[in-house]
C-alpha cells in the first residue's frame, strides 16, 4: 500500500492470512524469487550509510599522471576522503598541511620525499607539517582523508 491509502483493519488482514493456502513453487520460480530478493537486498544500503560504486566513479586528472576520485567531502569542516592513483612518474608537489591527513597505500608504492611507503602502509601528516614531493616509479593507489580544498604546494 502507498502511504496515501487507508490501512486495512487487523481482523481483515488476519482473515486473509488464514484463508491463504500454501502453494508449491517450481525450482524455476524459487530461483527467480531468490534472485529478486538478493537483488533488492543488494540495492538497499544499510540505514545511515552512503555507497559510491566504482562503476560510476569519475577520476579527475589533477596533475600529469595523477588522478583523484572524491568519495566524500564536507566543505563545512574543510575535509574530504578521496582515492588517488598515480601512474609511474607522477608527482604531487611538496606541500604543508593545515589539517591532519591520513594517507593509506592500497596498491603499489610511492615516496614522500625519500621516505618509502608500500601497499598496506598508513601514513599520517599532522596539521602544520610539510613533506616533500610524493612520487612513484611503479604506480600507486591510495586512500586519502584530509583537508579540502587540497593543500597548496609549498616551495
Amino acid at each position: 500500500m502507498s502511504s496515501g491509502d487507508a490501512e486495512m483493519p487487523e481482523p481483515t488482514l488476519e482473515a486473509i492470512a488464514l484463508a491463504m493456502q500454501p502453494v508449491e513453487l517450481s525450482a524455476q520460480q524459487r530461483d527467480r524469487m531468490r534472485i529478486r530478493i538478493l537483488h533488492l537486498a543488494r540495492e538497499a544500503a544499510p540505514d545511515g550509510t552512503v555507497t559510491r560504486r566504482d562503476s560510476t566513479a569519475e577520476w579527475i586528472e589533477i596533475a600529469p599522471l595523477v588522478e583523484i576520485r572524491e568519495l566524500w567531502r564536507d566543505a563545512s569542516l574543510g575535509t574530504h576522503v578521496s582515492m588517488m592513483r598515480m601512474r609511474p612518474g607522477g608527482v604531487i608537489p611538496a606541500h604543508r598541511h593545515t589539517k591532519d591527513e591520513d594517507f593509506i597505500v592500497l596498491e603499489g608504492e610511492c615516496h614522500i620525499g625519500t621516505y618509502r611507503l608500500g601497499a598496506g602502509d598508513a601514513h599520517t601528516a599532522t596539521a602544520g607539517s610539510i613533506h616533500g614531493d610524493v612520487t612513484t616509479r611503479s604506480g600507486v593507489k591510495v586512500l586519502i582523508r584530509g583537508e579540502y580544498p587540497y593543500p597548496a604546494a609549498h616551495r
